[in-house]
């Protein structure tokens, strides 16, 4: 309690405590505070209660199952951790269902009395009343002594970089949302279960005619609050020494069973956690049940739909749009380094360009710095294949005679998968330079990206400048701009450049080595006429290549012969 806020000791209060049934009490919140009315359990028929509860439980099971079905259309599946938070509902259903076994037994009535099922379902009504989703019961790492950046995906202060971790300084929180700048916890205390730890700690009401003289006590260390003070506290103490997008978060208490209104001294404990920056929501104010499908949508966006009407793309993405990995179905080879066997298992799950790339390019305007597309010509022309070479010439529309209808008709033919006709092709090369100073950038913005490269200058500093969104996978320049912008207080969200990580990356398929292991397997498979001759094509400069003991030039773009290649192959075999 605040120093300044003291009780005076009274009979009242001390009668009062004569009539509560504090048989429930847990150290867990969940169950704090849990009753039932006199003779409840006697009139109750277990059994039926606890079928309700096991509904209940399936009910909310299929809740997070759709949500995370939604999640993969969405393409967002890794963005919100909820893991800990289903296991914790299946737990309870797994535990339910042991003792339906024995519904009259007296571990059935206690469960059917103190369920942790009202919490977890009013921890979730809180989430699907919220946007954008972090989390579900993530416990929070801080550093007390100072303000440290906070990444929303590890819930961890970050000092130099490093996650720091200590038990004692870290908080549960149940619900993180808004992109990790709203908290939310759940308690289900009731305003008996808070006269009650009042008594424990000496408190008690007067007879003042004055509420602030009403309740009194003498100084005390925030060792000695009451649990849902110290909860606020420890909350508050958190999203002070953390910031997320250079903000605090904000702290909010949700308490479904309190009912202050004319009760002076639940009153004054409500008003204690305000007083420390928690917001408090009780009563009929708390969310209510909403059907999933009604609200799945503002849960989690679909971050496709914020994009602007002009994407920048980062010479990263303009290498995996080209790259033999996104269109064909490569085979692991022995010459392979393990980072691109990584990327053939990744792109058999996932499939780049159909599942993602293309939905995020969807019938927007398709620019790039020339310094992002030099380097990427500069790498296609080093170690790029033959097909790397035409998709390259293809997606940056070299054959100016072209229309972007022939240019995806023509793309199409380097492709395994369907090119959609909303990707319009070209991409139109910009010239970066002068962008920063026409725009008017915040003062932030040159610190921000300070040291970079003149590739990631540019790239970032366009989109930045012009208001578009950045697409990249470039994922270590995308956390270094996090954690400079960490360092500002109180940024405004317009200040932050559009960005969006893409969550894989693809390089190009490179070139085989001298003298490379063989094991007779093919590089790529199923694909069509036009890859496979492709694929002939490649292995046969390659067999050249090796006998002539130099690089021989590609005379022939159509391709070789089947029966060309297998000769030149058997001969290099002998």
């Amino acid at each position: 309690m605040s120093p300044g806020v003291t009780f005076e000791a009274t009979s009242g209060l001390a009668d009062e405590m004569e009539n509560l049934d504090v048989s429930s009490n847990s150290a867990d919140d969940a169950k704090d505070g849990e009753e039932s009315t006199p003779g409840e359990a006697a009139e109750t028929n277990m059994s039926t209660a606890l079928s309700d509860l096991t509904r209940r439980a399936d009910a909310l099971l299929a809740d997070l199952a759709a949500f995370k079905d939604y999640l993969k259309t969405v393409k967002q599946e890794s963005s919100v951790e909820m893991a800990h938070f289903r296991g914790t509902v299946q737990s309870e259903l797994t535990m339910l269902g042991r003792l339906a076994i024995q519904p009259d037994s007296e571990a059935a009535r206690h469960v059917a009395r103190s369920s942790n099922l009202p919490f977890l379902e009013t921890v979730w009504n809180v989430a699907k009343a919220s946007n954008d989703l972090v989390a579900l019961q993530k416990r929070i790492y801080f550093d007390p002594s100072g303000t440290k950046g906070y990444d929303a995906n590890s819930g961890q202060a970050t000092i130099n970089g490093r996650p720091k971790r200590s038990r004692h300084n870290s908080t549960i929180v149940d619900v993180i949302a808004n992109g990790g700048r709203s908290w939310t916890k759940v308690s289900l205390v009731t305003n008996n279960r808070i006269v009650f730890d009042l008594a424990k700690q000496g408190w008690c009401s007067g007879g003042s005619d004055s509420e602030d003289e009403d309740f009194k006590s003498p100084d005390r260390d925030d060792d000695h609050d009451i649990p849902l003070v110290k909860i606020a506290r420890e909350l508050a103490s958190a999203a002070r020494t953390l910031r997320v997008r250079t903000q605090h978060p904000t702290v909010t208490l949700i308490l479904p069973r309190l009912e202050p209104d004319g009760r002076p001294e639940i009153e004054a404990i409500v008003k204690e956690c305000r007083s420390l920056g928690v917001s408090i929501v009780h009563g009929k104010d708390v969310p209510t049940h909403q059907p999933i499908n009604d609200v799945v949508s503002s849960m989690m966006f679909n971050p496709f739909e914020s994009f602007t009407k002009t994407i920048n793309v980062d010479c990263t993405l303009l290498l995996a749009l080209v790259s033999e990995f996104s269109h064909a179905k490569v085979r692991q080879e022995p010459w392979f380094h393990k980072a691109l066997n990584r990327q053939v298992e990744i792109e058999d799950n996932e499939n780049l360009l159909p599942s993602l790339l293309y939905p995020a390019m969807r019938n927007r305007r398709l620019v790039s710095t020339t310094e992002a597309v030099d380097r990427m010509r500069e790498i296609v022309s080093t170690i790029g294949t033959p097909s790397e070479k035409a998709r390259s010439a293809i997606l940056l529309g070299e054959d100016v005679s072209k229309s972007p209808q022939q240019l995806t008709d023509e793309m199409q033919q380097w492709s395994a998968y369907e090119v959609p006709s909303t990707w319009l092709l070209p991409i139109k090369v910009v010239d970066a330079n002068g962008s920063a100073s026409d725009a008017g950038l915040p003062e932030v913005a040159n610190q921000v990206l300070h040291g970079q490269t003149s590739i990631n200058k540019s790239v970032f500093l366009y989109g930045w400048s012009h208001g578009i969104t950045t697409i990249t996978s470039n994922r270590t320049v995308v956390k270094e701009i996090e954690t400079r912008f960490n360092k500002f207080e109180d940024l405004d969200d317009a200040t932050w450049p559009r960005i969006w990580l893409c969550p894989t990356a693809r390089s190009l398929v490179g070139k085989e080595k001298r003298g490379a292991k063989k094991d007779g397997g093919k590089g790529a498979w199923p694909l069509p006429d036009s890859l496979r001759r492709e694929q002939q094509r490649r292995h046969g400069l390659d067999v050249l290549s090796v006998r002539e003991g130099n690089e021989v030039a590609d005379l022939r773009p159509n391709g070789y012969d089947y029966a060309d290649v297998i000769a030149a192959k058997l001969e290099s075999e002998r």
